[in-house]
């Protein structure tokens, strides 16, 4: 009898354990893991922005950071949000001439920014709390 009930709980696990791989997961991940970043555009760099939440235009370069109508440098700059400027990512990533493109809002105006280049980012994660 006790030998069924071990079989019965290992059937289960094998079956919990396949289930979890045909999504994608393993039992060896944690299942609350953050994605890792990843690259949208060529050469563009891995995006860190996050969807709904706070980010800030780095203190690294003290220029500001230009805020378009649309994802691409050919579209019309409609403001800019200085260095250290808070603002909420509403949309993206996107692609657009190799760079990576999220809609924002900042104080009243909704625009595109990029997110950085090959050789440096323009913005960060806003650390909770801050």
């Amino acid at each position: 009898m006790r030998f069924i009930a071990l079989r019965r709980c290992a059937v289960s696990f094998g079956l919990f354990v396949a289930a979890l791989s045909l999504l994608g997961t393993t039992t060896n991940t944690p299942l609350n893991q953050p994605p890792t970043p990843t690259s949208v555009c060529d050469p563009a760099p891995r995006s860190h922005l996050i969807l709904h939440e706070r980010a800030r235009v780095s203190l690294e370069d003290p220029r500001p950071l230009n805020l378009r109508d649309g994802a691409g440098t050919g579209s019309e700059i409609i403001g800019q949000i200085p260095a250290s400027g808070v603002f909420y990512v509403l949309a993206g990533p996107q692609c657009s001439q190799s760079y990576a493109w999220f809609r924002v809002e900042y104080d009243d105006a909704t625009g595109w920014i990029a997110e950085g280049d090959s050789t440096a980012y323009y913005v960060e994660a806003y650390p909770p709390g801050e």
